[in-house]
C-alpha cells in the first residue's frame, strides 16, 4: 500500500515539469533559465543547511513537512526537491536545450510513474526497485518523448527514455533526480552524434 504522503511527493515531482516546459516555451537561451535556476538551487542548499543547523527552520520543517520527508531526509540528507534543483541546473548547464528539456521530462514523469507503479503493482524486485515500475516508467517516457520530441530524431529521444529507466532501476547511491537526467542526456548526446 502506498502512503498518502508518497502520493503528495509524486504530485510535487510531476509539478517539476514546470522547469523543462518553462525552458522550452519561455526562454530562448540557457543563460536566461540558469539566471533563475542557479539562485533557486543555492537557496534550496541554504535551506537544507539551515534545516539541520537552525532550530527555527528545523521547527518549521517538523511542523509542516515532516510527514513528507523520507527517513534519510529526516536524518539530514538533502530532500528530493533540492536534488531536483541541482539536477535541473546541471542538466540545463551541460546539454543543448532540446536534450535538456527531454531529460528533465523523463526525470519528472518516468521516475514518478516507476515509483508509483512499482510500489502498487510491483512483484519482480530488482534490489529496492521493481521491473514493473521501470517498465511503466519506460512506457511513459517513450510516450512523452514522442509527444514532446521537438527537433530531435525519435531514435535519439527513445534512447534517452531507455537510458533514464535503466539508470533509475540500478541500485546506485546517486539520487535519481541527478542520475536520470544526466545519464539520459549523455546517451542522447551520444545517439545524436551517431544518427545526425
Amino acid at each position: 500500500m502506498i502512503q498518502q504522503t508518497e502520493y503528495y511527493r509524486k504530485i510535487i515531482h510531476v509539478f517539476n515539469l514546470a522547469i523543462p516546459f518553462t525552458y522550452l516555451f519561455f526562454f530562448e537561451s540557457r543563460f536566461q533559465i540558469l539566471c533563475i535556476l542557479v539562485p533557486l538551487t543555492v537557496f534550496a542548499i541554504v535551506i537544507e543547511y539551515l534545516r539541520v543547523h537552525s532550530v527555527i527552520i528545523k521547527k518549521i520543517f517538523d511542523n509542516f513537512l515532516i510527514s513528507m520527508l523520507r527517513l534519510h531526509e529526516m536524518d539530514g540528507k538533502y530532500t528530493g526537491a533540492t536534488w531536483v534543483f541541482i539536477g535541473s541546473t546541471l542538466t540545463v548547464a551541460i546539454f543543448p536545450k532540446e536534450i535538456a528539456v527531454i531529460s528533465l521530462i523523463y526525470m519528472c514523469i518516468g521516475d514518478t510513474v516507476a515509483g508509483l507503479v512499482g510500489r502498487k503493482f510491483g512483484k519482480m524486485k530488482f534490489y529496492d526497485k521493481t521491473i514493473e515500475g521501470s517498465l511503466a516508467g519506460l512506457i511513459v517516457c517513450l510516450l512523452s518523448g514522442y509527444l514532446v520530441q521537438i527537433s530531435l530524431p525519435l531514435i535519439v529521444v527513445f534512447s534517452g527514455a531507455f537510458a533514464a529507466m535503466f539508470i533509475e532501476l540500478l541500485p546506485i547511491s546517486i539520487d535519481d533526480n541527478i542520475s536520470v537526467p544526466l545519464f539520459a542526456g549523455t546517451i542522447m548526446i551520444i545517439a545524436s552524434t551517431v544518427v545526425i
